[in-house]
């Protein structure tokens, strides 16, 4: 399924299930309701969580892509320690992808995971 456009759309909250998995809840600014499912999740880095937070964009990044401030962000630990270039080798090693949640207004942060999926989901009146 290609990605809608979630700009000046809606974060409507998370579920944080059994076995690493994270449901996040959006909805466009048409209000069109999608669940993003994240598999195999590794780190969770969330702030700012607010009423009405409005999403800025959303940005998958590959393995590839994955920084040494993604680990400080995503475990706390400083940027060039000898734990994050670990993690981030590990991470690498495993092929996580980063989802880099960044908002208007309200919750933003990072998500370490291997795998995804997104869904349309019908919303009772």
């Amino acid at each position: 399924m290609m990605i809608p456009n979630f700009h000046d759309g809606y974060f409507d909250g998370f579920w944080i299930g059994p076995n690493k998995l994270i449901q996040f809840f959006l909805r466009t600014a048409n209000q069109q309701s999608f669940v993003l499912i994240l598999e195999g999740v590794q780190a969770l880095a969330l702030s700012d969580i607010k009423q009405g937070n409005i999403i800025l964009d959303l940005v998958f990044r590959s393995t590839e892509e994955l920084t040494h401030s993604d680990i400080q962000e995503l475990y706390g630990v400083g940027a060039d320690t000898p734990q994050a270039i670990n993690l981030l080798k590990a991470a690498k090693e495993r092929e996580f992808q980063v989802l880099e949640i960044n908002s208007s207004y309200g919750a933003q942060g990072l998500v370490l995971f291997q795998s995804w999926d997104l869904s349309q989901r019908q919303v009772q009146p």
